[in-house]
């Protein structure tokens, strides 16, 4: 329950209302020495307050505001999402690729042979592009041979053995020499039997793949101050030391400030988010017969002969280039990518055979490929992402919310004229039968007005003082 403090007290003679008219309106001080109270006066000199009752005293009490607790639900962590990654799924099946390749085998209407000595390729030379110049490095990914190429790197006609580094740097120009066609390839043909040697062949196993990593949320944590109380006035008690003071115990009004609590909270600097990793292909070598020469004829190259012009052209527009030495320029930063052209070099044997002197007449006969079948590797599914969602997480904060604003008003109390010895004998009898012990002094001492407190207390009534309310509820009157 509310405390209740009496401010000022006064006993009214008639039951007249204000008196609007002005004329025998005066300002005069109240019993609270520092505050100034409107009030009518009476041709006799006395006062009335509004709807008072003859015979009455009055007290001015003021009636504190009345606040309650409540619970409010506040965001804690705000949803976000998490992403996931299911794997790529392969399975193992059998491909059929040519053993020996479709040939024609001529039959010859007999000739005349001579025996000779050749040189003959067993197994072509050729070049590949791998990440190093050492025997086991990877072959390289299409997309760094594409990177490479796209940032000038002429792969074809790079000699073996050379090296390039791929390089950051700003877009440039540079002057540059290309060849061009000076005179064009042309070829000759010369008759002989088929040659079938023993060669190699690098068959796919596993495709290139994508891998995706999942690059998990940040979050910071920020703090919010939350208003929990508001500010408000509040009459204070005081008492009067000065020889002129009407009364002792004086009210002032004070500000208390509102109160606030601060609270933490999680929020989302950079959600979740993936970056795709390019896993290279895998092949295998097989041993395979290859057909080295056509039965009927043999076509000879002629290469075609370049010349080399100067020509000045953009070397990147991009921000990525290649460049044959490891040392890096200003403005340029080396990366984790490189690319070698490995020269594997091809397999001879001398060899005697026979070669036609004169000529005969033949026929053509076709002789199918065979084949063998090797297990290979093969995706299923490739790699894909799920996205799981959080929900936000709440936690809750108390706070005083404002239920009744604070009162002023007049309220009936016991005169002092009318606080006798009997009068108070018997509040003081009322309130021990109503279980408040209190003995019967006929004075209105502390342990009356302790008593009298409690009692309002639990009977819901205003705390303040002997009001008439309490001395009917008491059944005194």
């Amino acid at each position: 329950l509310s405390v209740i403090t009496i401010l000022t007290t006064g006993c009214s003679q008639t039951t007249k209302g204000l008196d609007t008219n002005g004329d025998n309106k005066v300002k005069t001080k109240s019993m609270d020495n520092n505050t100034i109270s409107q009030k009518t006066m009476n041709s006799d000199g006395s006062f009335i307050l509004p709807n008072a009752k003859a015979g009455v005293c009055y007290g001015k009490v003021i009636i504190p505001e009345k606040y309650k607790i409540v619970t409010e639900k506040i965001l804690s962590t705000p949803k976000s999402e998490q992403i996931s990654v299911i794997p790529a799924e392969y399975k193992t099946g059998i491909e059929k690729v040519v053993d020996i390749p479709a040939t024609t085998k001529i039959i010859t209407i007999p000739a005349t042979y001579k025996t000779v000595n050749k040189t003959v390729t067993v197994s072509p030379a050729y070049t590949e592009w791998r990440t190093g110049l050492e025997p086991d490095a990877r072959v390289a990914s299409s997309a760094l041979l594409d990177s490479a190429k796209r940032h000038g790197i002429d792969l074809d006609k790079t000699p073996a053995g050379s090296c390039y580094y791929e390089f950051y740097m700003a877009p440039q120009y540079k002057s540059t020499t290309e060849k061009v066609l000076d005179t064009a390839a042309s070829s000759k043909i010369i008759a002989q039997p088929p040659v079938i040697t023993m060669g190699t062949k690098k068959v796919l196993i596993t495709p290139a793949t994508t891998k995706i990593v999942t690059i998990p949320a940040t979050y910071k944590t920020v703090t919010e101050k939350i208003k929990v109380a508001p500010a408000k006035k509040v009459w204070k008690e005081t008492k009067c030391h000065d020889k002129d003071c009407s009364v002792e115990d004086m009210m002032c009004l004070v500000d208390v400030p509102a109160q606030y609590k601060t609270v933490t909270k999680q929020v989302v600097v950079k959600p979740a988010t993936t970056k795709t990793v390019t896993i290279p292909a895998v092949y295998k070598t097989v041993k395979v017969n290859k057909l080295a020469s056509e039965a009927k004829t043999k076509t000879i190259n002629i290469p075609a002969t370049y010349k080399t012009i100067t020509k000045t052209q953009k070397v990147s527009d991009a921000k990525y280039t290649w460049s044959n030495s490891l040392a890096e320029k200003p403005g340029m930063t080396r990366t984790n990518s490189v690319i070698c052209k490995v020269s594997v070099p091809a397999v001879v044997k001398n060899i005697t055979k026979q070669i036609v002197a004169n000529p005969s007449k033949t026929k053509t006969v076709t002789i199918p490929a065979t084949y063998k079948t090797i297990k290979v590797t093969k995706i299923v599914h490739p790699e894909k992402t799920k996205k799981i969602v959080i929900p936000a997480t709440y936690k809750n904060i108390t706070k005083k919310v404002l239920v009744s604003p604070q009162q002023v008003k007049w309220m009936p109390v016991l005169c002092k004229s009318s606080m006798t010895i009997d009068t108070i004998s018997k509040i003081q009898q009322a309130l021990t039968n109503a279980g408040f012990e209190t003995p019967v002094t006929g004075t209105l001492d502390s342990a009356t007005k302790k008593s009298v407190k409690e009692y309002q207390a639990k009977k819901g009534l205003t705390i303040s003082g002997l009001t008439i309310e309490t001395i009917k509820s008491l059944g005194v009157f």
